[in-house]
């Protein structure tokens, strides 16, 4: 018919690309492609299994959807390290049944230190913030620079795993923030408007793609739109994680 499709992919919540550009508003229409429902997940199975010629017992597939977080590269590669490990490297001859949970728990294993490389580096280059001059001369925590995006890090790796899923709120985030930092009277509101919306822009600097975080400045939340981050997050020790995060405001 001649008409032109312009296709990209954004952020699950709506309005977006509009929040961005005005200009859009009426001349575009948006196609959710999540979220990915149980049944969408067991087609992806179904479909690989009968290629294959294998047979994932329900038990496995369950475990694997329930790993994913709603993502469906996380299933994929977890279904391909699970046939990988159990000897499956083609289209076999005779039905294959898989149903070992401790191979797919290896998979887990081996896909969380994969997606922990990635992410603590980002999380490393987040926390470090922008490069600045103002260093401090003492340890004097009045002279000491703000250090915001280290904070940011230490309460998204404390919060509650819930909280982090649903997106957290920026009034939260700054109380958190409040409750942790080295000065405490200092954070004003201004201070995590420049931070939040920044944040990809930070993201960006550091060479961080995809962004694990972005800001909608609409419902004020800052939110977790790399899918990975989640299962990273839900299989690691947070604390661990933070112990190995450099702190500014500790100076050798």
């Amino acid at each position: 018919m001649g008409i032109r499709f312009i296709i990209l992919g954004v952020w699950r919540e709506k309005n977006r690309l509009i929040q961005f550009n005005g200009d859009l508003l009426d001349r575009m229409f948006e196609v959710p492609v999540e979220p990915w429902d149980v049944s969408d997940f067991n087609k992806v199975v179904e479909k690989g299994s009968d290629l294959l010629n294998i047979k994932f017992s329900p038990e496995l597939i369950d475990e694997i959807v329930r790993s994913a977080f709603d993502s469906i590269g996380v299933v994929q590669e977890l279904l391909k390290s699970v046939c990988l490990k159990s000897g499956i490297y083609g289209v076999r001859t005779l039905l294959t049944n898989v149903n070992d949970i401790d191979i797919l728990n290896e998979a887990k294993k081996e896909k969380v230190q994969a997606y922990q490389a990635r992410h603590l580096r980002a999380l490393e280059a987040i926390a470090e913030g922008r490069k600045t001059t103002n260093n401090p001369k003492s340890d004097d925590p009045k002279e000491m620079p703000l250090y915001l995006p280290f904070y940011t890090v230490k309460v998204i790796l404390s919060s509650d795993f819930e909280e982090v899923i649903r997106g957290i709120k920026r009034s939260s985030l700054e109380s958190k923030i409040k409750e942790i930092h080295h000065r405490p009277a200092d954070v004003r509101a201004g201070d995590m408007s420049n931070l939040l919306y920044n944040f990809a822009k930070l993201q960006s600097e550091k060479s961080i793609s995809p962004p694990i975080f972005d800001y909608d400045k609409t419902t004020q939340t800052i939110r977790v739109i790399d899918s990975t981050f989640y299962f990273f997050l839900r299989n690691v020790n947070n604390n661990e994680i933070m112990e190995q995060i450099i702190d500014p405001t500790k100076r050798e």
